[in-house]
């Protein structure tokens, strides 16, 4: 028993050491973790790029996903900038009360500063620590809650993936779960789940911090910390709607296309490319190549767009191969292409067809390339299940030497 009790003695010691000490790991993890952190967003929306063209997950999917890590990213970054800056602030107040541990000697100031109260630095310096403390640990109650959700829509999307189901199942018992856990601390009784939530990491954490800081303020913090990590958001989704090829282009992105969506020489940060693309903007070849990117829920939708084809007024003939989605038209008359080649591509080596565009005839100056796609929607909650023609899906301008 007193056994037990001295090293019970020897824990407690430790655990009041390393919190006293706390700063220099907070510190070097702080740094390490946000050079990781600059650089996964645009990981992630490689990754979700080739999970869309390579393994046909859709776009509501894939935009969740990295919505939801983009969320968890930008909350850490917020967190760990103002850490670093606090930290360098205190260890500034650390400096001051070493070198002057008095504080302030009213003596010695002008008469007309000698009448105001000062407070002493160590005061500042003990704000200022627990403060750091406060902040550090933070993220862990909005954060982890995020990731947990996020990890379980993986897992939904992989069955769904792996047994090829349709979207709208995944989509309707990942809604329901999240409403089951909305739901659960409303209830006045206590369940196997609350008791869960309550008794994990982010529960404990996020009751702490309710309890000691006020349940509104915690609450109303963490929906202003939300709120400030849209942009950061925005911009690391920025260009991940290009690859929503059921879709036209937007207004402005069909008006004025963007040169690194549609030629490789523009595409200095070496991505995948979204929709048509060629080599070069400026040419004075005979031929022109043209690549059309692979998407293969797209590609596994042609038999079902063959099949509406007949039942629907759009003018389109049949659709027996994944190319026969697309027509090309340069400067508005329709090119009849015989021959597409499947290579890997581009920067990133992707996976498209390939063709030869005749270019010889035309005189010099600007010319255009737009395409036009027929596309499959998925059932989703009642809609879809039907076909569509984009007119808008693609356009780019080049120049003949």
């Amino acid at each position: 028993m007193e056994t037990e009790e001295i090293k019970k003695q020897q824990d407690l010691t430790w655990l009041e050491n390393l919190q006293k000490n706390s700063w220099e790991p907070e510190v070097i993890i702080s740094g390490i973790i946000l050079a990781v952190l600059f650089i996964i967003p645009s990981r992630l929306f490689d990754i979700s790029v080739i999970l869309v063209q390579d393994y046909g997950l859709e776009q509501i999917p894939a935009t969740l996903i990295l919505v939801y890590f983009s969320l968890i990213i930008s909350v850490f970054k917020l967190f760990l900038v103002i850490h670093l800056v606090m930290r360098f602030i205190w260890a500034g107040m650390l400096g001051i009360t070493y070198a002057f541990p008095e504080g302030v000697i009213k003596e010695k100031l002008f008469k007309y500063s000698q009448s105001t109260e000062y407070s002493h630095p160590n005061a500042y310096l003990i704000k200022l620590e627990r403060w750091c403390s406060i902040l550090y640990g933070f993220p862990i109650s909005v954060a982890i809650p995020m990731f947990t959700i996020t990890v379980y829509l993986l897992i939904l999307i992989g069955i769904y993936l792996v047994f090829n189901l349709e979207f709208q199942i995944v989509y309707v018992i990942f809604m329901l779960t999240i409403i089951a856990l909305g739901l659960s601390p409303l209830l006045g009784k206590p369940s196997k789940l609350k008791d869960s939530i309550g008794k994990s990491m982010s529960g404990t954490v996020g009751a702490v911090y309710q309890s000691n800081l006020g349940k509104w303020a915690f609450a109303s913090f963490s929906m202003v910390l939300i709120f400030i990590s849209i942009p950061f958001i925005s911009q690391d989704l920025d260009g991940f709607s290009s690859f929503q090829i059921q879709a036209n282009l937007d207004e402005e992105d069909f008006e004025y296309p963007k040169d690194q969506g549609y030629f490789e020489e523009y595409n200095s940060d070496k991505k995948r490319f979204a929709r048509i693309w060629t080599p070069i903007k400026q040419t004075n070849r005979e031929v022109m190549e043209l690549f059309l990117p692979i998407y293969k829920r797209e590609k596994d939708a042609t038999s079902k767009i063959n099949s509406l084809l007949p039942k629907d007024s759009i003018p389109w003939q049949n659709v027996d191969s994944y190319e026969n989605q697309f027509r090309i038209l340069l400067n508005d008359s329709l090119i009849s292409i015989s021959k597409w080649t499947p290579v890997l591509a581009g920067h990133t080596n992707q996976p498209a067809l390939m063709t030869q565009l005749p270019i010889g005839h035309l005189t010099q100056g600007v010319h255009e390339i737009r395409v036009e796609k027929i596309t499959y929607l998925e059932p989703l909650l009642g809609a879809g299940d039907d076909i569509r023609y984009r007119k808008k899906w693609a356009r780019f301008n080049f120049i003949k030497d």
